[in-house]
């Protein structure tokens, strides 16, 4: 069976962590950018490459897309030209899976509009953070759900406010898993100056006020967390 063939644009920070996951599977992966600069940087990391303007349908057409490419990684730090490329993909492509980064909320509807298969909108938290977390062994098994399956899920901090009536429990006590459908990817600890604390760890920690938990998971259920961290939700925990 013939390696999943799959082109990332744009081979900026968000990226780098994404193509090195991608890079390690079963994959055959190019990196199109219109960058030379970036493009010298994906190919002396060991990826193929190609130089082309996306906004060309006729040089974007030569990449095989729907052909010997089926899946388009749109990760430009610009939410307009993400949206552009996911237009001219679609068209060219109607089968094609394409995923896409939105760098603010108000782009997560254009994307799907346009033809986006998924969306992670990085609004709520740091691209560095996303990224610097995304590939640890916990997430690598949903990635595959996430990005090639049905789950719509999103990227989120969640700070521990005051009059959180979690304040003091660990964080296992909050079940993420089994009552919010969420996976934990780790916390921020104020205590340690903001310290990423990865989700092994993170279980054992006794929350704190301002501590952040980082989430990954549908966006209603996302919702759902926050508003239990609240002290209005104090009298259904206790």
């Amino acid at each position: 069976m013939p390696a999943r063939g799959i082109a990332l644009f744009g081979y900026y920070r968000s990226a780098v962590e994404v193509a090195s996951y991608l890079h390690a599977g079963d994959y055959r992966l190019v990196i199109i950018d219109d960058h030379p600069e970036n493009l010298a940087k994906a190919k002396n990391a060991g990826y193929e490459t190609a130089e082309l303007d996306f906004r060309d349908d006729s040089e974007l057409a030569k990449l095989g897309l729907g052909d010997t490419i089926d899946t388009v990684f749109c990760l430009f730090p610009d939410d307009a030209e993400n949206v552009f490329l996911t237009l001219s993909a679609r068209a060219l492509a109607p089968e094609i899976y394409i995923f896409s980064i939105a760098h603010g909320s108000g782009a997560v509807p254009n994307l799907h509009a346009a033809g986006a298969d998924k969306v992670i909108e990085t609004e709520e938290i740091s691209g560095l953070r996303i990224w610097d977390i995304i590939t640890r062994p916990i997430v690598t098994a949903i990635l595959d759900r996430t990005l090639f399956g049905q789950a719509n899920l999103n990227v989120t901090e969640l700070q521990i406010p005051p009059d959180s009536p979690f304040i003091g429990r660990l964080v296992s006590e909050l079940e993420l898993e089994s009552h919010y459908n969420l996976i934990l990817l780790g916390m921020v600890d104020r205590k340690l100056e903001e310290h990423f604390v990865h989700s092994q760890a993170a279980l054992h920690t006794r929350l704190q006020v301002a501590d952040i938990l980082v989430v990954i998971g549908p966006a209603d259920a996302s919702a759902a967390l926050r508003r239990d961290l609240s002290a209005e939700a104090s009298k259904d925990i206790n």
